[in-house]
């Protein structure tokens, strides 16, 4: 997530940015260089890390059959649910605490490591059963060398919480970085010397270790740390419930992977699993990755005045550059997927253009969340009970939809999931720090009805042009286009205000970037 509510450059990078941390456990309240200067090393590591994680991606679904893709996801799945009890909400609870102690973070650290390797063997010794259930039997060898990245996860929460903590963006990007690019590389190279789906398997791993082993590297001096110690180590506010978020976003985005291996096969699961991942990019590449840096800033900030500011203006940056990519992605998909990746990819197009839209609406929504989650413990535990609720309704609504129409019915299986979720979060949600569903819709309006003169747009040209024999790449793409251009136009007739508030975030970020 991203900006807030002044049109002035200075003051937009002003309430969104840190201060240096001192050197004791506690972080100062933001000031305005390290937020933009850590906007523009996320921003850096998105172009560059998983700019390039996303590059391999397509390059591996070129030399790698959909199955393959299906076999990885369900080990994905296992590892996810593993990482997450491991971390059981540590990191969250170490951004958000006033005050670490160092013997807290080194019994954390220990504490994940252990658990990580333990895990690590069981999920070994069940990676059989676990094939036979969910990829028809296929080699569990590839599911033993997945969980690898179950200990080397676990030896990277610590490290990679403190990160954010202490406002080391440039150290977290270039760690993301350089993970990314090297492990996509090593992937290819396998896949070219016809690895098939080891190679898949191969990204993971070395993609985690470079993660654990440079993040400790960076975070050595504060992992090390003496500090005097009175009294017992003080308790980890808020693990619980951001143990609960992590809980929810799983149910809801992995789970629905096995339900879709369940009932289909795994080349339907890899099908998917391709829709769901490029889909969801304007949330794990976008709104995820600035979020990481607004979320220790809000929790240093602690006042609600500017808490409720910066949440209406993140909520309204994100929407503005979010929401017009859901019409050019619905547009060009048609024609570009099969062009891009093969006629073998062909089911993952309708699956795809349903999916686009909620990728972007979470996108938007988590803006929101991330308010809610560094607002304080009371604000993270209402996200939490949100979460679980609609986490629990998704899956439930994946079953349903996956029975009734394959892969497309556990596409549409989440719109309705979200629309609770919107709901929720503007209602109860907005009401925890101050703001009300009302200021909440009201500071997206204009954005909405500039997006709706687009898609329409788009719509009309991109049906006219394919009925009067125009191929549908060609169609999409002129479509896209003259959407762009309507928006352009909607923006700078009905929202100049919006463009002038674009221009002061973004010329705020540069400024801090310079310093």
């Amino acid at each position: 997530m991203s900006g807030y509510d002044r049109r002035v450059s200075e003051d937009v990078a002003g309430e969104l940015v840190g201060s240096e941390p001192g050197s004791g456990g506690a972080v100062s309240p933001p000031t305005m260089g390290a937020v933009a200067h850590g906007i523009s090393w996320k921003l850096l590591s998105v172009a560059f890390g998983q700019g390039t994680w996303y590059v391999s991606l397509f390059v591996l679904a070129i030399l790698v059959p959909p199955r393959g893709f299906g076999i990885v996801a369900v080990g994905t799945v296992v590892v996810s649910v593993m990482v997450l009890i491991l971390g059981s909400g540590t990191g969250g609870s170490l951004i958000i605490a006033p005050d670490l102690a160092a013997a807290s973070v080194r019994r954390s650290l220990i504490r994940t490591s252990i658990a990580g390797l333990v895990a690590t063997g069981l999920l070994v010794a069940l990676a059989q059963p676990i094939a036979d259930a969910f990829t028809g039997g296929a080699d569990a060898d590839v599911l033993r060398l997945i969980a690898v990245t179950v200990v080397l996860a676990a030896v990277w929460i610590v490290p990679n919480a403190l990160l954010s903590k202490h406002l080391r963006f440039k150290a977290s990007a270039q760690i993301w970085i350089a993970a990314s690019a090297i492990a996509s590389a090593a992937a290819i190279v396998a896949a070219a010397l016809g690895a098939g789906v080891w190679a898949l398997a191969i990204r993971l791993v070395v993609n985690q270790l470079l993660l654990a082993v440079l993040a400790l590297v960076a975070t050595r001096d504060l992992i090390a740390r003496r500090t005097p110690s009175s009294g017992p180590i003080p308790k980890r506010a808020g693990a619980l419930a951001f143990l609960m978020i992590a809980a929810g976003a799983l149910v809801a985005w992995s789970f629905d992977n096995l339900a879709v291996a369940a009932f289909t096969s795994p080349t339907q699961l890899g099908l998917y699993t391709l829709a769901f991942s490029l889909a969801f990019l304007p949330l794990t590449l976008v709104s995820w990755t600035v979020g990481q840096v607004l979320l220790p800033a809000i929790a240093a900030a602690r006042d609600p005045d500017l808490v409720r500011r910066q949440t209406l203006k993140a909520v309204r940056m994100m929407a503005l550059l979010l929401l017009p990519l859901a019409p050019v992605a619905i547009a060009v998909a048609p024609g570009l997927i099969p062009a891009a990746l093969g006629q073998k990819w062909d089911g993952m197009v309708v699956p795809f253009q349903i999916l686009v839209g909620l990728g972007v609406g979470y996108g938007v929504l988590n803006a929101l969340g991330e308010a809610l989650a560094g607002a304080g413990v009371s604000s993270v535990g209402v996200r939490a009970r949100i979460d679980v609720v609609w986490a629990l309704a998704t899956i439930g609504a994946v079953v349903i939809g996956v029975n009734a129409d394959g892969i497309r019915g556990a596409a549409v299986a989440h719109v309705v999931p979200f629309c609770g979720l919107a709901v929720a979060y503007a209602w109860r949600g907005g009401r925890g720090i101050g703001l009300s569903a009302t200021a909440l819709v009201g500071s997206i309006r204009n954005v909405v009805t500039c997006v709706a003169v687009q898609a329409l747009t788009t719509a009309v040209f991109t049906l006219g042009l394919e009925h009067a024999g125009s191929g549908s790449l060609a169609g999409g793409f002129a479509g896209a286009v003259a959407g762009l251009v309507a928006l352009t136009a909607a923006l700078l007739l009905g929202a100049p205000d919006l463009l002038d508030e674009t221009r002061g975030v973004v010329l705020g970020t540069l400024r801090g970037r310079r310093a």
